[in-house]
């Protein structure tokens, strides 16, 4: 079984509304066996909806589309397809109710333009939408089916999860499409495909693909077949060569952060922490706190932005800022000790850089920035070189900061 998905609306066309619709529905589909093997995306214009939907019904064996059931004059999807495939709209009782329900729940009256999505193909089957007014629709063509959904991203959820995932994951013909994906961060793109080159060559194409970010590059494999029990073992074979050649640089797999990561680390080791960032301006620190149980191991952070903060509240030594200047080796190893001996903790981790667009010179330019880390292994200073502009500077530098932390306590994957 092959799938297409269409998205519909002017909306997504203009770029006003991001389509997440087609990512989800492609990850589902992948999810229970069934390939997208073509998406579009089209206006509100019945002969471009008609021709999509045609093409679809030619290109794969269910076509799901979204968007153009609402009860206004611009949703014409139902309408325009409903005509194109001879189907008479009528009344479905059940959905009347429903929609009056729902109104008279909220204690207003149905308006009456509202009636229209009661409306249904007579031989379409109705999927039951319990987020909203649109019911779903499913056209079946001998062996095809053309799913039509709402457009809002938690009705098309719904309708997928209660009325439509259950019966495709029982039909026949499916094959399994295995996909994992291991994360990295710290290492460009182009060293990655060095080291994993000699593996890349026993791999068919696809198999293995790159997905770069800001933050660092995720490696996805994808394997298809009919036996699940094979490319569960074949799957796990590439895992583990791909670990072998990149070791310490996989912080995790897919879903997973860095911070989630660090705080599973520092639960295990059952360490505690305390920030004092300059240049990230809080972002470590808000990063960290995103993970549920924080106060296990999270004590707190400082941001000292000021030399007077980093001297009356880190303890840094005036001398220190002065010989040094406030974005530097010393000065950071000085600002960890101090996070550590503040918030009593096991572990000070502290960042000082120059984020720009001003303030770099020849000695030290934007994007300059010196990570402290005061632990049980002693005191560690790393230096990293960043380029981009100010936002994108601080994000890296956060990354890089509990990365090196990460690298620090060790992981198990060194």
């Amino acid at each position: 079984m092959k799938a297409v998905i269409i998205t519909i609306g002017n909306e997504i066309l203009s770029g006003l509304t991001v389509d997440t619709n087609s990512s989800y529905l492609g990850r589902e589909l992948a999810a229970i066996g069934i390939p997208v093997v073509w998406k579009t995306a089209v206006g509100d214009n019945p002969s471009d909806i008609i021709e999509a939907a045609d093409l679809g019904l030619k290109a794969g064996d269910l076509v799901v589309c979204t968007g153009g059931l609402g009860p206004t004059s611009d949703d014409i999807t139902l309408n325009v397809l409903s005509k194109h495939f001879k189907q008479k709209l009528v009344l479905n009782k059940s959905v009347f109710e429903y929609l009056r329900s729902r109104f008279a729940k909220r204690g207003v009256e149905m308006p009456a333009c509202n009636l229209k999505q009661a409306m249904v193909p007579e031989k379409a089957k109705v999927l039951f939408n319990s987020q909203g007014t649109a019911p779903g629709i499913m056209f079946r063509f001998k062996h095809k089916k053309l799913i039509l959904l709402p457009g809002v991203p938690r009705e098309v959820k719904a309708i997928w999860q209660e009325g439509i995932r259950s019966g495709l994951e029982r039909s026949p013909g499916r094959r399994f499409i295995l996909s994992t994906v291991l994360r990295t961060t710290g290492i460009p793109e182009s060293a990655i495909a060095e080291k994993l080159t000699a593996l890349e060559k026993t791999l068919n194409p696809g198999v293995l693909a790159y997905l770069p970010g800001q933050l660092g590059v995720d490696l996805r494999v994808t394997l298809h077949g009919a036996d699940r029990k094979s490319l569960d073992k074949q799957a796990g074979g590439i895992i583990r060569k791909m670990k072998t050649a990149l070791k310490h640089h996989i912080y995790g797999s897919e879903g997973q952060t860095l911070e989630e990561v660090l705080g599973l680390i520092l639960k295990k080791k059952k360490l505690t922490l305390g920030l004092a960032e300059s240049c990230t301006g809080g972002l470590i620190g808000d990063r960290i706190t995103n993970v549920p149980g924080i106060s296990r191991y999270f004590m707190g952070g400082i941001v000292a932005y000021s030399n007077r903060i980093k001297e009356k509240m880190l303890g840094v030594r005036a001398q220190t800022l002065v010989k040094h200047g406030a974005v530097s080796a010393e000065t950071v190893r000085e600002m960890a000790q101090g996070a550590g001996k503040i918030f009593k903790s096991d572990i000070g981790l502290s960042i000082s850089g120059i984020a720009g667009p001003d303030g770099g010179s020849a000695l030290k330019p934007v994007g300059l920035v010196f990570i402290g880390i005061s632990g049980p292994k002693g005191i560690k200073v790393i230096e990293k070189r960043f380029l981009g502009p100010r936002r994108q500077i601080k994000e890296m530098a956060a990354q890089a900061a509990l990365n090196e932390l990460r690298l620090y306590l060790g992981n198990g994957s060194k």
